[in-house]
């Protein structure tokens, strides 16, 4: 089978494991299982994965330090994190180092199974901004953490490259000339229920943002942000089973 569906499971219950490898088997991936994270380091170096769905706490390598030497190996590698535990900040730090999401249990194998579709997609994130350089910062520092991103500086040159290639999350300026923030989430909404937007503004009034959060907005960020929260934002957004 090709490497685009192979996908390694990482948890030292057995019974988790085997649930996870029978439902991802019948959608028709192949499935390696790892019972903690120095198998999974074993697993990784022999042969290649499209995907890895590690749980957080295990004895020896945690999830998030077995994610580190992973990509050591397969730096390409996307890797979703399972927890039982609210977000902490052993997570937060996989997160701001490139893990894809964080899957909190218990949760559905629908959610689950919705996951790993998109993980396994082109997974790029459309910054828009119309000042040229905020974009492309951002789209640096994204880059930086190990996400795909690209920057386009108006709404429809926004709406356009979403319907030419798929989009995953767009991080979406509220206050643009022509076509806003909203407008464009509006017509973004309509190519794809899938898209997940997160706004930011650094003028935008509480009405605008109230206007593109009632309208399934996942968020709103306050200009200026540390990259690393638009990170965390995006994990969320990618996390979280209602958006999906």
């Amino acid at each position: 089978m090709e490497t685009t569906r192979r996908v390694l499971v990482v948890d030292d219950e057995e019974g988790m494991r085997a649930t996870l490898a029978a439902n991802l088997e019948l959608e028709g991936y192949e499935v390696a299982e790892a019972r903690d994270g120095a198998h999974a380091l074993e697993l990784v170096r022999q042969q290649r994965f499209a995907l890895v769905i590690s749980d957080v706490r295990m004895p020896g390598l945690n999830g998030v330090e077995t994610f580190r030497e992973m990509k050591r190996i397969q730096p390409e590698l996307t890797v979703v994190l399972m927890t039982a535990f609210a977000l902490e900040q052993l997570v937060e730090e996989g997160i701001s180092e490139g893990v894809y999401a964080v899957i909190h249990k218990p949760f559905s194998m629908e959610h689950l199974v919705r996951m790993v579709g998109r993980a396994l997609g082109p997974r790029a994130v459309l910054v828009v901004d119309d000042l040229p350089d905020v974009a492309e910062a951002i789209v640096a520092g994204l880059r930086e953490a190990g996400l795909r991103a690209e920057a386009v500086y108006d709404g429809h040159t926004a709406i356009r490259r979403a319907r030419e290639e798929a989009v995953d999350v767009c991080v979406l300026d509220l206050v643009m000339p022509s076509l806003d923030g909203v407008k464009t989430y509006e017509q973004l909404r309509r190519l794809s229920s899938e898209i997940r937007v997160i706004g930011m503004t650094g003028h935008a009034g509480s009405e605008m943002i109230h206007a593109f959060t009632r309208r399934g907005g996942y968020t709103c960020l306050r200009k200026p942000f540390e990259v690393r929260d638009l990170v965390l934002a995006i994990a969320r957004a990618r996390s979280d089973p209602g958006a999906c």
